[in-house]
């Protein structure tokens, strides 16, 4: 158990490190201290600190401030994550205010083990999930997921050529799944697949019809798919709001995660 926490921290470092990969406006920074990337477009997804090491000491809050200010510099909004199973989470809180960074939100990093898992899906009359094929099909990812995530104009574009590059480009790791309602798109999910580790990500719904299953269908089949493909641990980072779709799947919450903003 005590290394699920850090599983699901490196899928998300290990996630954001590939899209930088298709993406060279997105500079990643990693030292033994921290794991942070930033960029010119002006979005937090793409300005933020994933995660930082260190106590409260003087050096650390000179640093937590350089690091503060050369997002500032760049005039980009920036989000700092804190993890509640990290040593020094409570310094690194406290030095995260100390440099005038608010708390913005509160998500859960969930796991389920993959181990004998099975979940038998209610039916949902003329739904059926398929996976992105070709480049073109990537018309349905762009129309459903930048809006759910607040990726307007150039964020949203630029994520969506992300997330193409990095599902059919060499060394692929991203697989984009849609669901269809009598035909239409109306929700995706995408997998990122870390050795045996499966990382759930884009869970996203069409606002008129959320609240009808088609998230918690998204989700087991893109853990079902991962499990077939020699997953052994599905991981994902879910909203409060979200956190009970995932439990009844079987996910359990293994840790707090802060969203702080500069």
């Amino acid at each position: 158990m005590t290394r699920i926490p850090e599983k699901i921290k490196e899928n998300m470092m290990y996630t954001m490190e590939q899209m930088s990969i298709f993406c060279p406006r997105i500079i990643l920074k990693r030292t033994s201290r921290v794991f942070r990337y930033e960029s010119d477009i002006v979005h937090s997804m793409y300005n933020r600190v994933i995660a930082y090491q260190g106590g409260l000491t003087e050096d650390t809050l000179i640093d937590i401030a350089r690091i503060a200010n050369s997002y500032r510099t760049n005039n980009v909004p920036f989000t700092w994550l804190t993890w509640s199973h990290d040593a020094d989470v409570a310094d690194l809180t406290f030095g995260l205010a100390a440099n005038g960074l608010k708390k913005v939100g509160d998500m859960s990093g969930m796991s389920l083990s993959l181990t004998d898992w099975r979940h038998d899906a209610p039916d949902i009359p003329g739904f059926v999930i398929k996976p992105i094929q070709n480049r073109s099909e990537m018309d349905w990812f762009q129309d459903i997921v930048p809006p759910v995530f607040d990726l307007i104009g150039e964020a949203g574009n630029i994520f969506v050529r992300i997330c193409e590059a990095a599902a059919f480009g060499e060394n692929a790791v991203f697989r984009h799944y849609i669901g269809f309602l009598d035909g239409q798109p109306v929700s995706a999910v995408t997998a990122v697949q870390q050795g045996d580790t499966i990382g759930i990500y884009n869970v996203a719904v069409r606002e008129a019809y959320r609240r009808k299953g088609f998230g918690s269908a998204m989700t087991a089949h893109a853990v079902r798919q991962g499990q077939a493909a020699g997953g052994r641990l599905a991981v994902l980072q879910a909203s409060k709001m979200g956190e009970s779709v995932y439990r009844d799947l079987g996910f359990s919450a293994d840790m707090a995660i802060e969203l702080f903003q500069g």
